[in-house]
């Protein structure tokens, strides 16, 4: 498993990649906020300690919005009620500073198992948007044959469907066909 260890300390970021690596983990420690937004790729969880919750925020907002990464936040006590404000609707669960290695693994192990089911769960995203777009292509497609040669909708649909089958294409490109042949 990869985890990111993101720290505006350095000492506290080391120090717990220097944990994590000793329980076999692999490990990348991360100061600056752009370059951790930039370099995120391929790793299963983030572990966020951060004493200026403010200079992260944008960086753990992308973190959590627009990637799988599990996250775990840990935050000295008198951060906390800072950081569950600041990370409030992006389900990055936050532990104190001083806790226990074993809770601390046990909530990282959890962390990076949420990466696995936030990873299926894009890819579904992903594949029904290219759905969605494929009907709304072969919509455009039908209407343009409706404009352009007076056939009914479900005329349209019909063609549409027998030429994907006649030649071995699919609907969307069929649509796409139809489309630079009338709308261009």
């Amino acid at each position: 498993m990869k985890i990111l260890v993101c720290s505006d300390v350095p000492s506290a970021a080391h120090k717990i990649a220097s944990i994590l690596e000793e329980k076999g983990y692999g490990v990348k420690t991360e100061c600056d906020p752009a370059a951790a937004r930039n370099g995120c790729g391929g790793f299963d969880a983030a572990v966020l300690v951060l004493s200026e919750i403010s200079v992260w925020e944008q960086a753990v907002r992308y973190f959590s919005l627009e990637t799988s990464l599990g996250l775990l936040a840990l935050l000295k006590e008198s951060a906390r009620e800072e950081g569950e404000l600041a990370f409030a609707g992006l389900g990055i669960p936050v532990l104190p500073l001083n806790a226990g290695s074993k809770t601390f693994l046990f909530a990282l192990e959890f962390a990076a198992k949420s990466n696995e089911r936030l990873r299926s769960i894009r890819d579904e995203n992903v594949r029904l948007k290219e759905s969605i777009d494929d009907l709304k292509l072969v919509d455009r497609a039908k209407c343009a044959l409706i404009q352009y040669l007076n056939m009914t909708e479900s005329d349209a649909h019909r063609f549409i469907e027998k030429q994907a089958m006649n030649k071995r294409l699919s609907k969307r490109e069929i649509a796409l066909q139809v489309l630079s042949a009338y709308e261009s």
